[in-house]
């Protein structure tokens, strides 16, 4: 449908082109007709109406021009933004963490914006640039050819011009971009962490620091202007000049009379349409400089390889079809569902096997997992824990999909985890992350992103379990306290209780806690472990933390050293023998 728009804009320009010479033509024709000929006004009529019936033409041609050239910008930067933000989500929260959520916020908003001159103004332009002069031209140097000579020799300066200041205007609206992603990062941050810089009396260093961000994007924009003007100021002299010559000559030789007048008057007026596409085009393309950058960043973001590649589909939906093997084996491990699918909440409910698995980021230069194996059947408890960086939370993103191995394998029931339907798969998991995410809104409407249908008695029985209730005493509305965007207006320990709530409301066979007990004090983490036992009994859990002391009763504790899994003693300390080690 884009092409069609886009075919639609640089088809109304031709057309117009087209109208135009025939404008020329006529009005020439009417011109030396009545003044030179002496024709009365009654024979003029055909020619003025069909003089009337061009300007009308090209009147309507520019009215669908624009239409074709909106339709064209708003289909795409629709189509483009909602890529973009599904593809963000597909990513997940592990490729977000390294990311600057300011400068990807701009590139959502003012970024897919920006392309709107190039797709509704520019593209068109620049093909309608590079058909029409060589139609006027055509038509010119078969009516004087020494008119065609001057136009011929000063347009082809034009594109000279065009690409010298092109580069350079590209160059300096790529810095500009910079320097905008840079403030729009930096004024998130500061954002974000203005109650934590105000605590600590730092607030003043953060606004330097946005004042030095905007002083910078204001020079850049500035230089990026001067160069518009310049190429701008080129193009109109150049223009000019040609225009003039011919004029000139067309003079001298209307004095001679070796000129007719209609042909004198229709090259005059059709000189400077010669120049006009392309200055057209040489402004727009300043106006789209911004967006072209912009482009670039969003195409990254796209082109970006997903955590579970068998799993994305058209429109960023997880709905992968499986294998005939995976179909087979799911169907013999723990039975298929409608169509031969396999049947997740039956998978969720199997042995979850890790086989020599490695994982690589590309900031390291170590594998952060390596080799690693390990297997849990269903209902068993089982913690890891390890330094902080040793790859606990990345072991938790790739049970979730969120990271990608480089080798090995992830089974469920006997099932690739890249054989199955990814969103499905989450479905039959709670997590509870490091760093919860809280939205703005109250403390029901977040618990409620773990199950949208529960009951008031489900949610108080969560909220009793992870031992909300007393955070919520102190609150005046409970439940429907508000919560800023974040959970800034939270403890660090409230918004951890929630988010075990809000897993508790999921009521899925797997539980993935990464550190839940991280931001409470050690009486509170104690009594937080024995709480959370009834929920956890037979459910596959497995736990990340640094201290074995905190995550309650586990059959199996594990450490990770060096990207692989070892055993721990009775005292939480790492014996030397490997689990399931590699060869």
């Amino acid at each position: 449908m884009t092409r069609h728009y886009l075919a639609a804009a640089v088809a109304v320009g031709v057309a117009s082109t087209v109208c135009l010479v025939v404008q020329a033509i006529l009005l020439g024709v009417v011109v030396q007709r009545a003044f030179l000929g002496h024709r009365p006004v009654g024979r003029l009529v055909p020619l003025l109406a069909g003089l009337a019936g061009a300007f009308l033409t090209r009147a309507v041609l520019s009215w669908l021009g624009e239409l074709a050239a909106h339709r064209t910008s708003a289909s795409v930067t629709s189509a483009l933004r909602r890529q973009l933000l599904t593809r963000a989500v597909a990513l997940g929260p592990s490729w977000l963490a390294g990311e600057r959520t300011g400068e990807l916020t701009s590139v959502a908003t003012q970024g897919v914006e920006a392309l709107d001159v190039y797709f509704a103004r520019y593209l068109p332009t620049a093909v309608v640039a590079a058909i029409a002069p060589p139609i006027v031209l055509a038509w010119v140097l078969w009516s004087d050819w020494r008119s065609f000579l001057i136009l011929a020799v000063t347009v082809s300066v034009i594109p000279l011009f065009m690409v010298l200041l092109g580069l350079e205007a590209r160059r300096r609206a790529e810095r500009q971009w910079d320097r905008l992603s840079g403030l729009a990062a930096a004024f998130y941050d500061l954002l974000q962490g203005l109650p934590t810089l105000r605590a600590f009396g730092r607030a003043h260093a953060g606004r330097r620091t946005l004042e030095k961000a905007a002083e910078d994007f204001r020079v850049t924009t500035m230089s990026t202007l001067r160069i518009a003007f310049l190429s701008s100021l080129a193009l109109e002299v150049l223009a000019a000049v040609g225009t003039a010559l011919v004029a000139l000559f067309l003079g001298l030789r209307l004095l001679d009379g070796t000129l007719h007048l209609a042909v004198a008057l229709a090259v005059l007026v059709l000189a400077p349409e010669v120049y006009l596409p392309l200055r057209r085009a040489a402004s727009e393309f300043h106006a789209s400089t911004a967006g072209q950058a912009a482009a670039e960043r969003i195409l990254e973001v796209l082109d970006e390889p997903g955590p579970v590649s068998a799993v994305q589909t058209d429109g960023g939906t997880s709905a992968a079809v499986p294998t005939a093997t995976s179909t087979a084996a799911a169907a013999s491990g723990a039975g298929s569902g409608a169509g031969g699918k396999p049947d997740l909440a039956a998978l969720a409910r199997s042995t979850i096997r890790l086989s020599d698995l490695e994982v690589r980021y590309a900031a390291r230069g170590i594998p952060v997992l390596d080799g690693l194996n390990l297997e849990v059947a269903f209902g068993e408890h089982v913690a890891v824990t390890g330094e902080s960086g040793s790859g606990k939370s990345t072991l938790l993103a790739v049970l979730l999909g969120l990271v990608a191995p480089a080798g090995g394998k992830l089974t469920v029931g006997g099932v690739e985890l890249g054989d199955l339907p990814l969103r499905d798969w989450r479905q039959q998991i709670a997590w509870v992350p490091q760093r919860p995410y809280l939205v703005r809104g109250t403390i029901a409407d977040n618990l409620r992103l773990g199950d949208a249908r529960a009951s008031e008695k489900t949610l108080a029985r969560a909220v009793e379990q992870s031992g909300l209730s007393g955070a919520l005493e102190r609150l005046p509305h409970g439940l429907e306290s508000p919560v800023g965007e974040g959970g800034l207006t939270l403890s660090a320990g409230e918004r951890q209780r929630i988010a075990i709530a809000r897993a508790m409301l999921r009521d899925a066979p797997v539980v993935l806690l990464d550190e839940p007990t991280a931001h409470l004090d050690t009486g509170r983490e104690l009594s937080l472990a024995e709480t959370l036992g009834p929920w956890l009994e037979s459910r596959t859990v497995l736990v990340a933390a640094h201290r074995l002391g905190l995550v309650g009763r586990v059959d199996r504790a594990l450490a990770l050293v060096g990207g692989r899994l070892v055993g721990v003693d009775e005292a939480g300390v790492a014996v030397p023998e490997a689990i399931g080690a590699r060869p």
